[in-house]
């Protein structure tokens, strides 16, 4: 099932809208992110997972493409991380509620699944 939640990025001192669309599906593990993440963002993966595994979610024999949208724009540190976990777990249907396209959802996780703030969020 593909999810799709909305983040913000930061370019210069402009902040722009953000889709992070997630794909799942069985069969080898693997979790990949596209739209031009820095190294800080396809991090996050090990961030997700550890704090996905910890909250009680399995993400055993799945497939996960995460996509950040628009692709034109890099996209640097770790405040998609919240983001990507809620996008993940709503296309493996453990969680069913639906946020309007007008809330962006902007934190890092901890390994233990501790959402921090993320810092250079006044644009």
């Amino acid at each position: 099932m593909t999810s799709k939640v909305t983040s913000i990025g930061l370019k210069g001192l402009e902040g722009y809208k953000v889709s992070v669309e997630v794909r799942t599906m069985q069969g080898s593990e693997s979790f990949v992110i596209v739209g031009l993440p820095d190294a800080s963002v396809k991090e996050s993966k090990e961030r997700v997972t550890a704090a996905l595994h910890r909250l009680g979610y399995t993400l055993v024999n799945q497939k996960i493409i995460i996509n950040l949208s628009p692709a034109k724009w890099k996209k640097t540190g770790p405040l998609f991380d919240l983001s990507m976990a809620l996008a993940v777990l709503l296309s493996m249907k453990e969680i069913t509620v639906r946020s309007p396209e007008t809330t962006a959802f902007l934190g890092a996780l901890s390994l233990d699944g501790d959402v921090r703030a993320v810092e250079g969020m006044l644009p």
